[in-house]
Parts: C-alpha cells; structure tokens; sequence
C-alpha cells in the first residue's frame, strides 16, 4: 500500500468513526490506549464532503496544507488558506467545510490532554492544563500564515506530521516534548475563567441544540421547538444559531437529515421513498431536490456511485 493509499484509508476510518447516525460528540478513541495521538490527513471533497459540527475531548490542530476552506469553531467562521493553523480546544464545537468550489487539504493532529500530564493535582496539570478539562477557550482559533504564533507553531506541527509515520518506540518523546512546546506557545492564548464563562455558556446551548436534533431529525422539527429549549424567541434563535454555525437553524437541519440519508443508502436496501421518510422528509421531490444540490446527483445514482468506489477500494 502506497502513501496515498494510506492516507486514504486513514481518513476513511475516520470518517466512518465519525457518523452522523452515531454521535455529535466523537467518542471514537484517536491514537493508541496507551499512548493518544494521532495525525490525519483529508482533502475535501476528494475523500470526503466535509466533516460537520461535532466535538471531541481531544485537543486538535488543523494544518492546511494545500488550498482554502471553511473551518468554524465555537461560532466563529474561518476562511482557512495554504499554512494556515486553528486551534481547537477540547469540547469546542467546529467543523470542517468546502469553500465554494475549492479543495482543501490540511492535516489533523488529536492528543489526548492525558498524554502531557497524567496527574491531575500536579503543578503543570493545575496551571497550564485543567483549564482545557473544564472547557476554557481561546482569544484566537485561527492563526493565518505569517501571524506571529503561526511563525512558531508551524515548525513545530509540521513535524509531529512527520513524527506520525515513524515507528513510536522512536517518536514518542520527541511527539511528546513538541506537544509540549506548542503548549507552552498557546498559553497565553487561553482566556481567564471569567472570559470564557460567556463562551461556555453558549458551547452549552448549541450542543443542547445539535443534541435536540440528533435524536428528533426523523420526526417533525419547528425552529419553535428549538427556541423554546433555549427560552429564545423564534427570531432571536434564528439569529444566534445563524451567528454560531454559518447556516441557518432549517439548513442544518436539513444538512443532518441529507448526511444520514446518505449513509443510509450506502448501508441498507431500503427505497429512496423509504430512507426520505424515515430521515424527517415528509415530500420526496423536496428530498431528491436538496440531495441533488448537495451531493451533486440524484439519491439512486449516489447510492450505485459509492457502492462501485466501495467496492473498488475493497479489492485494492
């Protein structure tokens, strides 16, 4: 198997880890047991049309290494460029999305914050990384090429990259003093306790949201019903959820519904007809419409598409 190859089937694995039909929150374990963490690498849309909202308990940084993306954290949206780094923060909510018709390709490193420092009540665990445990954020996530913390990050992550295709037994602790460089780099970025109780607050409220959908988007769902989880006013809901991921409260809904209708016509005989209505769609030509406009073809010939490229993949 070739370098692409793997790094093909890196993301694949990834991507199925991470299922819409599963979990918003990503439980799947990243790394080894013993040892958590792990480098990915993905192009959109070559290997995958783009990781949506969801969080982790992982700390994660994004290199992009070739083209331009969308990337949001925590509300904010960024136009992510060739260099450019973004921080992530365990627990934040973000995602990973094609820009228009760009490609991206970027890699993405996860460790676990127990892999710095395995003591809770130690100096360096109460100083510098409890404040992740409890969810602190950052001033800034994004970092573009030529900004002053990129300059010296970049380095650094661009060998941990290069550290993951080594033999362990020989990169661990030079994976492990980088981490620990680049966490001596950022943590000046982390914002006080009362700083981030307002950031908190609403990472609490859109996971409520994303929660509510995940386990209501087969059945009928009103921006009235999500407002009223919020104690919002329709309006004022729209506006914060628009503000907090980039599309509005109906798009997202309809975006989760389409993934899930996606996977499931990958993974079941069901009828087009069948799989609309058991993902929250009450009028097929509606469903096929916006399925086109995502996926760029019709559900039926999604599914014959996908299942060859499955196939194929399986005799490599």
């Amino acid at each position: 198997m070739n370098d692409e190859q793997k790094k093909d089937r890196d993301i694949h694995q990834r991507k199925s880890e991470f299922s819409r039909r599963s979990s918003l929150r990503e439980t799947a374990s990243h790394g080894k047991k013993t040892f958590p963490f792990v480098v990915y690498h993905g192009r959109i849309p070559e290997w995958l049309d783009g990781f949506p909202l969801h969080w982790h308990d992982e700390f994660e940084i994004i290199f992009v290494s070739y083209g331009t993306g969308i990337v949001t954290v925590q509300g904010s949206r960024f136009l992510c460029c060739e260099g450019d780094i973004v921080l992530i923060p365990p627990g934040a909510v973000h995602s990973i999305l094609q820009n228009g018709d760009d490609c991206i390709a970027y890699y993405n490193i996860l460790f676990s914050i127990s892999l710095l420092e395995e003591n809770p009540d130690s100096f360096c665990s109460r100083r510098f990384f409890s404040a992740f445990l409890d969810g602190a954020h950052l001033k800034s996530y994004h970092h573009k090429k030529g900004s002053t913390l990129n300059d010296v990050l970049f380095p650094l992550v661009k060998e941990l990259c290069g550290l993951w295709e080594k033999d362990l037994s020989e990169s661990a602790l030079l994976v492990k003093a980088r981490l620990f460089e680049i966490m001596h780099l950022i943590n000046g970025e982390v914002l006080s306790a009362d700083e981030s109780a307002s950031s908190k607050n609403r990472a609490k409220r859109l996971k409520k949201i994303l929660s509510y959908v995940e386990e209501h988007f087969s059945s009928r769902i009103t921006v009235e019903d999500a407002a009223s989880l919020c104690a919002l006013s329709a309006s004022r809901f729209m506006r914060i959820f628009r503000k907090e991921t980039g599309m509005s409260f109906v798009q997202y809904v309809n975006d989760y519904r389409l993934e899930s209708a996606g996977e499931q016509l990958l993974s079941s005989s069901g009828t087009v007809t069948d799989i609309a209505f058991e993902n929250g769609f009450e009028n097929i030509s509606y469903f096929i419409h916006l399925f086109q406009r995502k996926f760029g073809c019709p559900p039926s010939e999604y599914r014959k598409r996908n299942k060859l490229r499955r196939n194929d993949s399986i005799s490599r």
